[in-house]
């Protein structure tokens, strides 16, 4: 085995947009597409927050109103929201396949793309698919439990797999809060920045939307609180993964992963005793090597004058030897 094929030279994954694409993403992209070409197909709708769609699906339209029974969720689907309760809890499981519209469908298949390429890899195909599917699922519960009292009379559409994103979004705050982004800022500072705006914005066009229906207000609150509780629930057991070129939990770092593995930075206070004892002792040293020295130089000069008197014959072996020394000493 070479040296880079051990564990300690392998580097570690990156949280970046150019990993590679896992089977959990692509599953997750094709089944979102597919979802949304059978929701148009079933209810002749390419909007489900539209007056037209909810017209249709008051005047009795099959095909609208099965659309409707098949993938939007609405409160009244959960939980009595005005005096109106249409049973629809397996909507649950349904609602986050299919987008309100095409735009947001196109959008959320960019963005499960992105955040698939920077997870998958980092959690596993199994952490990754439990976040993000989990998400969806809960925060649609929970956003059917608030939103039927934010937004009044008005019909709020929980659609979309917008709360898993957002969910995933809230990953490398714990994950990589020190990495820097594409424009040199902390991942954390700008992940946080992009949920708040999104978040903001779908509370915005939810309380204030006009129309007979909205989009959720809540949903992307609700995914980005249970991204964040799921998060603090792997750092709790240890099992945030570890990254290179950004911040790592020291206790899940080997020796040799640590800063100043090789080269020790930390500022030590000024020990005179020690100081003086270490100069004293190089000193020493130093005073023993000159004399030494000054012995062998004298001896040597002995032995170079017994030769050019008797010549190299007349050296004892012991006189050879230490001749071969010096000679050696010098090369």
């Amino acid at each position: 085995m070479g040296y880079e094929d051990r564990d300690y030279f392998q580097s570690k994954p990156k949280f970046e947009f150019s990993a590679g694409l896992h089977k959990g993403t692509k599953g997750m992209m094709i089944a979102l597409v597919a979802a949304f070409i059978a929701a148009i197909v079933v209810s002749d709708f390419f909007a489900f927050t539209s007056p037209e769609f909810w017209a249709s699906v008051a005047a009795g339209n099959e095909k609208a109103v099965l659309g409707y029974r098949l993938f939007v969720l609405a409160p009244q689907n959960v939980v009595p929201v005005g005096g109106s309760f249409a049973p629809g809890h397996w909507k649950l499981l349904t609602h986050w396949l299919v987008a309100p519209g095409i735009v947001t469908a196109i959008l959320d298949v960019m963005m499960v793309y992105f955040v698939g390429r920077m997870l998958e890899q980092l959690l596993g195909t199994r952490r990754f698919l439990m976040l993000l599917i989990g998400a969806c699922v809960l925060s649609g519960l929970l956003a059917s439990l608030v939103d039927g009292w934010l937004v009044g009379e008005k019909i709020s559409v929980i659609m979309g797999p917008g709360g898993g994103i957002v969910a995933c979004f809230m990953a490398p705050v714990w994950i990589a809060p020190r990495q820097k982004s594409i424009f040199g800022w902390p991942v954390r500072n700008v992940v946080l920045g992009l949920v708040a705006v999104f978040t903001v914005v779908a509370l915005l066009y939810g309380l204030f939307g006009e129309g007979p229906a909205v989009g959720s207000p809540t949903q992307l609150i609700w995914g980005a609180a249970i991204g964040a509780g799921y998060m603090l629930w792997l750092k709790k057991r240890g099992r945030l993964p570890s990254l290179a070129g950004g911040f790592q939990q020291d206790q899940n770092l080997q020796p040799w992963e640590k800063p100043g593995y090789l080269n020790s930075y930390e500022e030590k206070s000024f020990d005179e005793r020690k100081f003086l004892a270490t100069a004293d002792k190089q000193r020493k040293e130093e005073e023993k090597a000159q004399e030494q020295r000054q012995k062998d130089k004298a001896r040597l000069d002995e032995i170079l004058e017994k030769i050019s008197r008797q010549g190299i014959n007349s050296l004892s072996r012991a006189e050879r030897k230490f001749l071969d020394d010096q000679s050696n000493k010098r090369k």
